[in-house]
């Protein structure tokens, strides 16, 4: 913020040097910062997950040879477990890929609204106009809700159509995929952005050819891409873990009581 405020203030190039040093070490300590948050929501995640485990086999109340009752296991040799254990490392690929969409979307309307204004409202680079500048935080907070539908959604309802139709096995599967792979995805999403935008800033200071080079036009482009990894997909990763974990395990037992019996059997076990 201090170095966009620099650079519209017009306070000249040794500000912007500094603050472009002070947001690069920034960018670095966010996504350490990153990493402890993503390392609370997979053992959040891991934790519920444990919790839905054991409240299915209590639920479920499976017995031994001896009798007693067989304590909570995952067999990911179950054909059903595994097949959901691979859809669910898909999910965070397909949230990511929702969320990073969507800040596409939003950016694109801020642009044309800009440019949109720079037509009709005459004297804004001369300051003797002021921009909507309302106009644009609209567009902003209708797009942040507007595009949010479809990727909570998919967080939503991915675990309930998982363990109604096709019952508490599968969704097992769904979940331990769904954890693992968005752990690595989330790691790499933060360190990857931020090493984008440093790469630009880099450049910026002169090497390689500095502004508007051929390597300066790339590290844009990685730029673009690299904030809404870093600042959308890779936080929101964490959201997907914990709210996953969190659904199946408050709907376990309707799970359990309700699934629907084509689904458990076409998984390959009984209905109970």
């Amino acid at each position: 913020n201090a170095g966009g405020i620099a650079e519209m203030a017009e306070l000249g190039k040794e500000i912007r040097d500094i603050t472009d040093t002070l947001d690069a070490a920034g960018n670095t300590t966010a996504a350490i910062g990153k990493g402890f948050a993503i390392g609370s929501a997979a053992l959040v995640s891991l934790s519920l997950f444990g919790a839905y485990i054991t409240r299915v086999a209590k639920v479920l109340n499976v017995a031994g040879p001896d009798g007693k009752p067989l304590p909570p296991t995952v067999n990911v040799l179950q054909p059903i477990v595994f097949a959901f254990l691979l859809i669910g490392a898909m999910l965070p690929y397909w949230f990511s890929a929702l969320t990073m969409k969507s800040v596409g979307i939003a950016a694109k309307a801020m642009v044309q609204e800009v440019r949109y204004q720079f037509e009709t409202i005459e004297g804004i680079m001369e300051n003797r106009a002021k921009p909507d500048y309302k106009r644009c935080v609209e567009i902003s907070t209708q797009a942040s809700l507007r595009e949010m539908i479809a990727p909570g959604a998919l967080v939503i309802l991915s675990p309930i159509i998982t363990g109604f139709v096709f019952g508490v096995h599968a969704l097992t599967g769904l979940l331990a995929g769904s954890l693992v792979s968005g752990v690595q995805m989330a790691i790499s999403s933060s360190n990857t952005g931020g090493a984008w935008d440093n790469a630009k800033k880099y450049i910026e200071s002169g090497m390689f050819g500095g502004k508007n080079s051929e390597p300066h036009k790339a590290a844009v482009v990685g730029d673009t891409v690299g904030d809404p990894l870093k600042d959308t997909s890779g936080p929101a990763l964490n959201i997907l873990m914990k709210l996953m974990a969190i659904i199946s395990l408050v709907f376990s037992d309707f799970f359990v009581s309700n699934a629907l019996p084509a689904g458990a059997a076409w998984a390959g076990y009984k209905q109970h």
